[in-house]
């Protein structure tokens, strides 16, 4: 049988909408962050109508470990099931997807704990050997104070005052890869997946019929450099900060960078958000200093703790034991010299 048409499933009341979904997980974005990648999509079918799907791209590593997780770019994954399947049909297909995962591939999902379906995702991930982790994101309701409105002092002034000195201005897709790129390279370091598609993704979601990707920038004058920038993507649900990077050098008779420039950006973002009644979402917070930016300087009032499913292979386990081992005996070496 013919795969059902888009129609067909919004006529069948049971299909999934995708119109619902998050942005990482609709079909434009897919189409686009799926890349070059070898690209899977588990899916199960009631009366030949897909009610369930996951989708994930395989990579291997140069050591020849075979790692899949959702798309590039794509910072949420897991289960996407119908919700005109009743709280039973829904569980079942769930655990129908997940046990379809493959055993000899590394795998690793972040989820969003804020479904109804969390628990039941935690548990058949669970069933099929993955084990359990979380990582935390911040988040402004539209209904919440504004980051002025919670700061006050010397952090609510260095953000106050910004716009005497900063302008924000739209930009472009080829200018903000450019300008991603280029400060991802005076840091020493490189684009973990292809920029391209990131450039993609924002060409499409800028062009869409009802746009979902926005992208700003913040600089000192008029023409002159930019000293950071944010692309935000957004569902019907939540409004997120997707990229985000920050000049980080002084070219001859360029300006410093404004220290404060980013922070005013995501001002800018939150208000956004706030008109179009959409959930500010920080999109995660891994690291040890946006954890400080967010919680502590910019004051978010809402902490969620997204849930991290992973299941290694044994050589995939034996390969990252190796080089924590060696990382710890490097920092080691480093702090006796």
């Amino acid at each position: 049988m013919a795969d059902p048409s888009p129609r067909l499933l919004a006529q069948s009341g049971v299909g999934i909408c995708h119109a619902d979904l998050a942005v990482f997980q609709q079909p434009w974005w897919l189409e686009i962050a799926r890349g070059s990648a070898k690209y899977r999509e588990l899916e199960v079918r009631r009366d030949g109508i897909v009610v369930g799907s996951l989708a994930f791209i395989v990579v291997t590593n140069r050591f020849g470990n075979k790692l899949g997780f959702p798309p590039i770019w794509s910072h949420l994954g897991g289960p996407v099931v119908s919700h005109d399947l009743d709280t039973q049909d829904r569980a079942t297909v769930i655990r129908e997807l997940i046990s379809q995962l493959p055993a000899n591939i590394s795998l690793r999902f972040v989820c969003t704990s804020d479904s109804p379906d969390a628990d039941v995702v935690r548990l058949e991930f669970k069933r099929v050997g993955f084990s359990h982790d979380t990582e935390v994101t911040y988040l402004q309701y539209p209904g919440d104070q504004g980051i002025l409105e919670r700061l006050s002092g010397e952090s609510r002034r260095q953000i106050a005052s910004a716009p005497k000195r900063v302008e924000i201005v739209d930009v472009d897709a080829d200018e903000f890869i450019e300008f991603y790129d280029t400060n991802l390279r005076a840091s020493g370091k490189q684009s973990y997946a292809p920029l391209r598609s990131a450039r993609d993704l924002i060409v499409k979601g800028r062009a869409r019929e009802a746009p979902q990707v926005r992208v700003i920038a913040a600089r000192q004058a008029k023409g002159g450099p930019l000293d950071a920038a944010i692309a935000y993507a957004w569902d019907k649900k939540r409004y997120y900060l997707w990229m985000v990077t920050h000049r980080r050098t002084s070219g001859a008779g360029q300006s410093k960078p404004h220290p404060h420039a980013g922070k005013y950006l995501i001002l800018d973002g939150t208000e956004d958000a706030r008109r179009r009644g959409l959930i500010f979402d920080a999109d995660g917070a891994t690291t040890e200093g946006s954890q400080t930016l967010y919680r502590d300087r910019l004051k978010f009032p809402r902490a969620e703790h997204r849930d991290v499913f992973f299941r290694d292979t044994g050589m995939y386990a034996l390969y990252k034991g190796l080089r924590l081992k060696l990382r710890a005996q490097s920092t080691k070496y480093e702090r006796g010299k």
